[in-house]
């Protein structure tokens, strides 16, 4: 708290400096100009950019407009008339003069903003500058801040979903501060990371759960290499830039901008009820000679019984509330945001809560020089769900509820504590809710220092420092409320973390125009240093609960202690350089290069160079083309470029030594070390190698308008794992080999259905087709299988000619009727009831070899279909989100079908429509000795399952009220519904799901999805 309220004080000072610095003296004669800005179908227009400009003192004065598109300038000097710039990015400024003011009186301002071609002479942000969208010659894709996907998001890419062909994001856990795994055109590392690089404002490496999404002014995703190749060995699976306000010239604008939502879930497993479990269990007992173990006076006593589910699960609130500040004068800016998010789970006793406050300052002493300045400082408390892969004792509550014995009540016993099923070897869910916790609080700040100094016209020379500084601290403990906390007397650690990250770069740009010649060139070098250091500690036996974690020392010292600590460090120099050449706007170039340097890799591997060359031809600027009146754009783009991946470790090329055995000399006790790898100095870069061909086009004025872009993206030299002779004592050495190739589709199109004076509708599609291979393995490893856990085999493979980490196992063909059909089959220990896989060999035997590939964990088809009404103040906006021909191991579906015990609860589906000589016809197996078809055989089409969906993800009704009060400028209300429903042949939580946040995606015990209700509100003042 001490340090919050500094925080809060140092804010309060920067922003009354800020206040300070804007503050003019008083004018006897003003004149008030208030205006209002509408788009060519009469909507008002806001963020819109106002600069007033005296023509006799050179006086200059900016604002902007409010969400209701109005403007007000409340006190200008009347001496000398005045001009009036407007400007947006997309639309053409419009300059309105000779406006001679008068005193105490008010003047009216209407002005109706034109598209400027379909926004081609928007700036977009590439990479260590700017480029007007129609010079872009690359893949991006741009989402401006109207745009981003809004809802309860606690990390910015989540603002990404449905909006960017290409590019597909995947909340991989819906917890309260959940993953979000990204993915630009597929996965390309079979060893390494497939995470995308993240920069903002120009830091790169920057966590985006850290940034408040209503600081975003704009998300551009470089996707393809020629793009994103100035970013070199961290740039294989694209770049995300976030772009964040800045301030705009003129009096200081206030605004607020905040929702209070309601969380329930989506959408319940079908489990068995206490009946159905009772029935099941007393039928399967009886079909396997045993006696029933639930009578029926017991059975009429449990009634209904406990549904677990709605014991763990409750109705969540969550809010967010955002208040920034923006303004400045003719040579200083600043905007400040400052955000608060709280997210309680639907999961008891789960919480995500984070403070966010950025500064962003611009300050041009002189015509030559200009410094910015962009801080972020932000700090995370989350409460955090125990184990959601655990099995056994070890689950964490969401595993128990789905297991859990539904004729225990959720009551405590007359002892206080929560009653058991000592058969099942599952703690009780609310135990584990109430008795185990983890508190994770990390502090994050990052921040970018530039100087810009221009001592020629043409020529800019750039200077930056950056940091982005985190700590975390992990407390968790398992109390005596479980049964293995109060075994232990109370288990406790803490975890902390510390991660720095320095940045220095120097740049130089000399931009030259000459007739119908425009020439761009930038050269510059970087330097970053990223150091780790981490420690542990733990114990357990303490005197009291009370304690929590913060009297370790009080455990009993010798059982369960443990310390450990670590320290890693890397650094990573670049020598980068782009040339952009136009020729009369219609022929453009773009070459690039970034010659990288890492620490990583040995002398004779250390630097490796990654260039790109792209080309551009406007077609709709050939005199030819002037005829075809109902084409604003059209544009034929090609690009090629090589891009990297140096994610390996820090001393896979280094021999580095470790504690081995310990020895006695004399009486003396001496530790032992050995080498900790057989190092491999030849590794070199993984590498990316991308073509790209696109066509933008517009219709219409831009009424119509879009892309359409084929890639083919090949990654080369994969890290794996050889196998070496004995004598070297390793049983392996990690080498370069092996290709994965993603090709596919992108396309885009933006549509203004209808333009009226009251009503208009406008929609977005993205669409996107992928196809990943793996091309070449070694010969060394002809295909690779991975995955295993807990009681599932591996079943990741990595094969020639399939995608990657595709899901490998039995393909179910029926059900055996009789013993007589099993027995023939060749299929080891099957009966009547068993599931019949496909001898897919013909060899009268089921073995591993009649192993296929079930399905792909990447979907072949994404899309997002966005559409916006407007009629008069009323607004509305829909977003609906498809994924299809995706697939998922679902380790719930396993455990019910094959399970660990067979008086836990199961899926209701597989129990219900079993096989029972009564009942032949039945899906699914009889569960009778299930062990004789899971375990090696529990990865087949029953487990491995299509996730494709359709989503409406969100649903937006606004309303703007017409304001014409000095203090509030207008409101805008609206209710929204995120994740309303989904359409899924899916019967888990949620498709999108994957609990283990890695290429190969399984579903277990992942957190489940969120229907969410939320009412909020735009101010401006």
């Amino acid at each position: 708290m001490k340090k919050m309220k500094v925080l809060s004080t140092y804010l309060l000072a920067v922003m009354a400096c800020l206040l300070c610095g804007t503050a003019t003296s008083a004018q006897v004669n003003t004149g008030r100009v208030k205006g209002v800005v509408r788009d060519e179908s009469g909507n008002p227009m806001p963020f819109v950019n106002i600069l007033a400009k005296n023509s006799l003192t050179n006086l200059t004065s900016g604002t902007q407009t409010d969400s209701a598109g109005v403007f007000n300038f409340p006190r200008l000097p009347v001496e000398g008339s005045y001009a009036f710039i407007v400007s947006m990015m997309g639309f053409e400024t419009q300059t309105l003069s000779g406006y001679n003011l008068k005193a105490n009186t008010s003047t009216s301002i209407i002005v109706k903003m034109k598209s400027s071609l379909s926004a081609l002479n928007e700036v977009v942000v590439v990479g260590y500058g700017t480029r007007r969208k129609s010079d872009i010659t690359g893949s991006v894709a741009i989402v401006s801040e109207k745009d981003l996907t809004q809802g309860v998001n606690n990390n910015a890419m989540q603002a990404l979903n449905g909006k960017a062909a290409g590019v597909y994001v995947s909340q991989s856990s819906s917890a309260p501060g959940g993953g979000v795994a990204i993915r630009v055109r597929g996965a390309g590392s079979i060893n390494s990371s497939n995470a995308v690089l993240v920069v903002v404002d120009g830091m790169p490496g920057v966590d985006p759960a850290s940034v408040s999404q209503d600081d975003i002014a704009s998300i551009q995703v470089l996707k393809d290499a020629s793009a994103a190749a100035i970013y070199g060995s961290r740039a294989a699976n694209g770049v995300v830039l976030i772009t964040t306000k800045k301030g705009a010239a003129g009096q200081m604008n206030i605004s607020y901008n905040g929702y209070v939502g309601m969380q329930q879930l989506a959408k319940k497993i079908r489990l068995l009820t206490a009946p159905e479990y009772m029935q099941v269990l007393n039928e399967m007992s009886v079909a396997q000679g045993q006696a029933e173990p639930f009578s029926q006076r017991f059975r009429d006593s449990i009634g209904k019984g406990t549904d677990w589910q709605d014991e763990i699960y409750q109705t969540a609130m969550a809010q967010n509330h955002q208040l920034s500040f923006n303004g400045g004068a003719k040579n200083h800016k600043y905007y400040v945001g400052l955000s608060y998010l709280n997210q309680d789970g639907i999961l008891k006793n789960t919480n995500y809560e984070r403070y966010n406050a950025r500064v962003n300052y611009d300050l041009s002493p002189s015509e030559k020089i200009d410094v910015t300045l962009a801080l972020n400082i932000s700090r995370t408390k989350s409460n955090q769900a125990y184990n959601q892969t655990g099995i056994n004792e070890n689950a964490g509550a969401i595993n128990t509820a789905l297991n859990f014995d539904p004729t225990i009540s959720p009551l405590k016993d007359a002892n206080g504590r929560y009653r058991q099923n000592p058969l099942i070897a599952l703690e009780n869910p609310l135990a584990i809710i109430y008795g185990i916790t983890r508190s994770n609080v990390v502090n994050n700040t990052y921040g970018m220092l530039s100087a810009n100094y221009r001592p020629v016209n043409g020529l800019t020379l750039t200077a930056r420092v950056g940091a982005d500084l985190s700590t975390g601290r992990l407390d968790a403990y398992n109390s005596r409320i479980t049964q293995f906390g109060q075994s232990a007397g109370g288990i406790g650690s803490i975890d902390y973390a510390d991660n720095t990250h320095w940045l220095m770069e120097y740049l130089a740009r000399y931009d030259r125009r000459i007739g119908g010649h425009n020439l761009s060139l930038l050269v510059g070098t970087t330097a970053e240093r990223y150091d780790g250091s981490s420690a542990g500690a733990s114990s357990r036996m303490f005197l009291s609960d009370i304690t929590y974690t913060y009297l370790l020392g009080s455990g009993d010292g010798v059982n369960g202690d443990n310390v450990s600590s670590s320290r890693n460090s890397n650094k990573l120099h670049s020598y980068l350089g782009r040339l952009n050449y136009e020729y009369r706007d219609k022929y453009l170039l773009t070459a690039s290069f970034r010659s990288d340097g890492t620490s990583r890799f040995s002398d004779a591997h250390k630097y490796a160079l990654f260039p790109s060359l792209a080309v551009g031809w406007n077609i709709h600027k050939e005199p030819f083309m002037q005829t075809a009146k109902a084409v604003s754009n059209l544009k034929l783009r090609f690009g090629y470029g090589q891009i990297g991946n140096q994610d390996i470790g820090n001393f896979a090329t280094l021999q580095t030594y470790k504690a081995a055995g310990r020895a006695v000399f004399g009486d003396n006790l001496y530790q032992g070390v050995e080498p900790a790898r057989l190092p491999n100095t030849a590794l070199r870069w993984e590498t990316t190698e991308e073509y790209n061909a696109g066509v933008d086009f517009g219709f219409l004025n831009g009424r119509i308008s879009g892309s359409l872009e084929f890639y083919v993206k090949n990654a080369k030299d994969q890290l794996f794992s050889k196998p070496v002779p004995a004598f070297t004592g390793f049983p392996s050495q990690v080498v370069n080999f092996g290709n994965v190739r993603n090709k596919g589709m992108d396309f885009l199109l933006n549509t203004r259905n209808v333009e009226g004076k009251d009503f208009s509708w406008e929609s977005s599609i993205s669409l996107s087709l992928l196809k990943n291979e793996v091309t070449r393995l070694p010969d060394f490893i002809p295909q690779l299988l991975t995955g295993a856990f807990s009681f599932v085999p591996n079943f990741a493979l990595v094969q020639t000619g399939m995608p990657i980490y595709s899901y490998y196992g039995y393909e179910v063909d029926g059900i055996f009727q009789t013993d007589q059909e099993a027995a023939a089959s060749g299929q080891p220990g099957a009966k009547a009831g068993s599931p019949r896989f496909r001898d897919q060999d013909g060899n009268k035997s089921i073995d591993p070899k009649d192993r296929v590939v079930l399905g792909s964990p990447l979907p072949k088809v994404t899309w997002g279909f966005n559409n916006t009404f407007n009629y008069k103040k009323l607004s509305l906006n829909v977003l609906v989100l498809g994924v299809h021909d995706a697939y998922a191991l679902d380790a719930n579906i396993v455990e019910s079908l094959y399970p660990i015990n067979f008086q836990r609860n199961h899926m209701a589906e597989y129990y219900l429509d079993r096989w029972t000589p009564e009942n032949p016809g039945a899906r699914y197996p009889s569960g009778i000795n299930a062990s004789t078809y899971g375990g090696q055989y529990s990865v087949n089409s029953y487990t491995v399952q299509d996730v494709s969906f359709v989503r409406l993800k969100t649903l937006t009704l606004g309303y703007t009220f017409p304001l014409a009060g000095k203090t509030i400028k207008s409101i805008n209300a609206y209710v929204a519904g995120d994740n309303l429903f989904t359409i899924t042949g899916y019967n888990g939580y949620d498709p999108d799901a994957n609990s283990r946040n890695a290429v190969a995606r399984v579903a277990q015990n992942s957190y489940p999805l969120a229907k969410v209700y939320r009412l909020g509100m735009k101010l401006n003042f």
